[in-house]
């Protein structure tokens, strides 16, 4: 099993991300682990300064998002790996391109994390929809930006997504920090996608089915429109369509 992971991070663009991830590394990670933050172009523009990462070992630095035609192409070397996702992108389009960036690395998949941001979310509806998509590939949820909520709409929102079996993690962000930040990055799959998943192992009965095995007939890994998100109609959209998150937070 590979020992180089990579972690993707979901959010909108003001969630709290450039407070969340510099935790996630400073305090999630060893000190003699090497590790590469990449973020948009666009979101390192609205950010206006790197990342308040303290980490000696972290290295910054940008990728630029043209949409999932153009797919993901980061230069990752290091051990461990972050991918912020930019915050204005369509998850599914960038899931999608990140899922085909990772079938050609040779990095294993440490979890899917999503920024919630709780105080948007609860002021703009219509956010449920793009946030549904970060969540349904998600092994973790941090609730972050919870001073306009009530603690009920906090539960009321985990129940949504409870009720429907999901198995991610949904924890809380305290004045920008996370309470356990390895605990995060524990490379333990909890999301309801089955995406990511390993194809299921061929078992031989006996040498002799071994040797009438056929290549053809090893697991394919899952295929993207099987997905719900990632489904496409006969046009080339989406079969779920999201609303342009650049026209709900600015």
């Amino acid at each position: 099993m590979s020992e180089k992971f990579v972690y993707l991070i979901l959010g909108s663009r003001g969630g709290g991300r450039s407070s969340v991830v510099p935790d996630l590394v400073d305090f999630g990670l060893e000190r003699s682990s090497e590790s590469q933050v990449f973020v948009s172009d666009e979101d390192k523009v609205a950010w206006g300064s790197p990342l308040s990462i303290r980490h000696a070992l972290c290295e910054q630095k940008s990728y630029t998002w043209s949409g999932v035609d153009e797919g993901l192409s980061v230069d990752a070397t290091s051990e461990t790996v972050f991918i912020v996702a930019d915050g204005l992108s369509d998850p599914a389009d960038f899931v999608e391109a990140f899922f085909n960036w990772l079938q050609g690395s040779d990095y294993e998949l440490g979890r899917i994390i999503t920024i919630a941001d709780c105080n948007r979310i609860h002021q703009e509806r219509k956010l449920l929809q793009w946030y549904d998509c970060c969540i349904h590939f998600s092994d973790v949820v941090l609730l972050s930006n919870r001073t306009e909520v009530s603690n009920k709409w906090v539960d009321e929102f985990k129940e949504r997504y409870l009720k429907e079996y999901y198995p991610c993690l949904f924890v809380f962000v305290k004045k920008g920090h996370l309470p356990n930040p390895s605990l995060v990055l524990e490379p333990e799959a909890r999301r309801i996608s089955k995406l990511f998943d390993e194809p299921d192992e061929y078992v031989f009965e006996d040498d002799e089915d071994e040797e009438a095995f056929d290549e053809e007939d090893e697991p394919a890994a899952w295929d993207p429109s099987k997905d719900p998100f990632l489904a496409k109609l006969g046009n080339g959209r989406r079969a779920r369509t999201l609303p342009h998150i650049s026209s709900l937070i600015d």
